[in-house]
């Protein structure tokens, strides 16, 4: 069953986010500065995967399992996308790591109908300049169309995440 834009966006966080939280170990080499734990996912064999997997509790394994299958669904556009969240996500310090983590399962705890209305505002002012961001949080309309824990889901999640300038 296909994904929707939004399911594909909250995935993509949530899959880069569980995958980081239980990386493999790295290899004895020197591991590439950007090389990511999707990739040393995606890299092992299927017989690595599986010793790895086996070290998690089984509710864990089965859900990075199910995680990993639909990465593997995703278009190559899509993938590199997920990879450049993961890339800016990981270069953040663990504090700005564990607010986006805790808006990122508010956002998921949203009726169904103000998620995919906030999402689109968090991908509309990522895209945005930071002066232009910044009236944008300032403005009535913004201010009157959403809530204060919606507010602050937009504010962190560009904040922190701020697209390409």
């Amino acid at each position: 069953m296909p994904c929707s834009f939004l399911n594909k966006a909250v995935l993509g966080c949530a899959l880069a986010l569980s995958l980081a939280a239980v990386a493999p170990a790295a290899p004895q080499q020197q591991p590439d500065p950007l090389e990511n734990s999707i990739d040393r996912w995606n890299r092992m064999s299927p017989e690595e995967r599986e010793r790895e997997l086996a070290k998690l509790p089984p509710a864990r394994a089965r859900l990075i399992r199910q995680r990993l299958r639909r990465y593997a669904q995703m278009n190559p556009e899509e993938q590199q996308a997920l990879r450049k969240r993961y890339k800016t996500f990981s270069e953040l310090p663990p504090e700005k790591q564990q607010v986006i983590r805790q808006r990122v399962l508010e956002l998921r705890g949203l009726p169904p109908g103000r998620r995919l209305v906030v999402h689109k505002e968090v991908e509309q002012m990522r895209a945005m300049p930071e002066g232009q961001r910044d009236a944008r949080f300032n403005s009535p309309d913004f201010r009157n169309r959403y809530s204060p824990e919606e507010q602050q889901i937009i504010h962190d999640l560009t904040e922190y995440l701020q697209g390409p300038a």
